[in-house]
């Protein structure tokens, strides 16, 4: 869970300009874990109708069903992301290259 924040944070961070980072931060923050009563309130109202256990097997297997989509959906993501990383550092001066098939980024020219 550690892991999956740092890197949340670190990446929004990274792609997000410098006029927008607060802002974009401030979303984020507030997605995170403004919608956790929410989510909870939703979690209750269903044990309350269906029972606890019933709830949590839903919760599991939507969570499952969120995994696998995004899982085959993950290419996708992968090559956006690259493709963004690459351009923000090439308007920041740095010459970054994609290498051919592998698509990650090259190692900066020698001057």
């Amino acid at each position: 869970m550690i892991v999956q924040m740092a890197s949340s944070n670190t990446l929004i961070q990274t792609l997000v300009p410098d006029n927008l980072r607060g802002r974009v931060m401030a979303v984020y923050g507030m997605m995170f874990m403004g919608m956790a009563p929410f989510g909870a309130l939703l979690a209750g109202t269903i044990a309350h109708h269906l029972g606890a256990p019933i709830t949590v097997t839903l919760g599991g297997a939507v969570c499952i069903v969120a995994a696998v989509g995004f899982g085959l959906r993950l290419p996708t993501f992968r090559r956006e992301a690259r493709q963004m990383i690459v351009a923000l550092q090439m308007a920041g001066g740095d010459p970054a290259e994609e290498t051919i098939g592998q698509g990650s980024v090259a190692a900066p020219r020698r001057t």
